[in-house]
């Protein structure tokens, strides 16, 4: 058994609910419920009464957690105390960064905090995944597109990107110089997997119904993108930043066209557990930033009707009908 056990059992304790605690925490319901079996085998006592509609805590479990928070609050202030105690030793922050973030980034990040004397361990992660490590206490900071449950989370302002669209170069739709979301209606869409960002996912496929575009089907691919826009006439969404990085402009093969109204962004924030934010965690957060502002092309740009976070100045469901490349109806 270690912290992390009585991470999980305070969040269903608190929640009585397993599906809740799970959502909370960031992962799913299955391996959260054989942790705290395992837990209660390690105990020799059960720590939950369970049904299929309600979960309440046992005479055993209501002893536990007081003193579970008591232990989960302890070394979260011990772990605080250790880095901040010797300011001028150096420090390890384990930071996760989305899979296409690009090497400019990476090292500026690296370099920026080596300078300070703090030795960074990266991590490559998808959104959904970044959250269940932060929710683990195994990386200090990510870097998460929206929208994500930030319950728990220290969140920075967010910077954005509008989102075009990306097709073969003999497309039919390749010779207009603007696009509408409906004009994209005969296509399919390549996107990625919902489980590696579900909010985004979501978000996407509904502002697609929004603007007139259900797709006929949906793709799924990042790796495979290229090759399905060709063989399957799709378009998918992306940055032009983005394209230009991946060497594909000017290519002749695929291109780039704008959405009339900038209907789609992309927004993006640096984030760390609320009990972590300290003076590195916070340079931390800064330099991804500065270094996405400045490398990549983000901007800041507020999610609309969310308000602008304090965490850190900003230093610089699928559409009706759509299916997947299955011909089954999208998730």
């Amino acid at each position: 058994m270690d912290i992390r056990h009585l991470r999980y059992f305070v969040a269903v304790a608190e929640a009585l609910s397993f599906a809740k605690a799970a959502r909370d925490l960031h992962m799913s319901q299955p391996p959260l419920s054989k942790r705290i079996a395992d837990m209660e085998n390690e105990l020799g006592v059960r720590l939950f009464d369970r049904s299929s509609k309600h979960v309440s805590l046992t005479t055993a479990g209501q002893a536990l957690l007081p003193q579970a928070r008591a232990a989960v609050g302890a070394f979260d202030c011990a772990m605080r105390v250790a880095r901040s105690a010797s300011p001028n030793k150096s420090r390890r922050l384990r930071i996760s960064l989305p899979p296409e973030t690009s090497r400019s980034v990476i090292l500026d990040v690296v370099d920026h905090l080596r300078r300070e004397n703090v030795q960074v361990n990266m991590v490559e992660a998808s959104t959904a995944e970044q959250q269940r490590l932060l929710s683990a206490g195994e990386i200090d900071v990510a870097v998460l597109r929206q929208p994500f449950g930030a319950r728990g989370l220290r969140v920075s302002a967010s910077l954005g990107q509008k989102f075009g669209v990306l097709m073969q170069a003999d497309h039919p739709l390749a010779k207009r110089e603007k696009l509408q979301l409906a004009d994209l209606r005969l296509y399919p869409l390549v996107i990625f997997n919902r489980d590696l960002a579900p909010g985004l996912y979501d978000e996407m496929l509904e502002l697609c119904r929004a603007g007139g575009y259900v797709p006929p089907r949906l793709l799924h691919g990042v790796r495979t993108t290229a090759a399905l826009l060709t063989a399957e006439q799709a378009v998918t969404f992306t940055t032009e930043r983005h394209l230009k990085r991946r060497g594909q402009e000017g290519s002749g093969e695929l291109t780039w066209k704008p959405l009339a109204g900038s209907p789609l962004h992309c927004w993006t924030s640096a984030v760390c557990r609320s009990q972590n934010w300290d003076r590195l965690t916070r340079l931390a957060v800064n330099a991804i930033l500065d270094s996405l502002q400045e490398h990549e092309g983000w901007v800041p740009m507020p999610r609309p009707g969310v308000k602008r976070p304090s965490a850190s100045r900003a230093g610089k469901s699928a559409g009706a009908g759509a299916r997947d490349h299955h011909g089954n109806p999208a998730p």
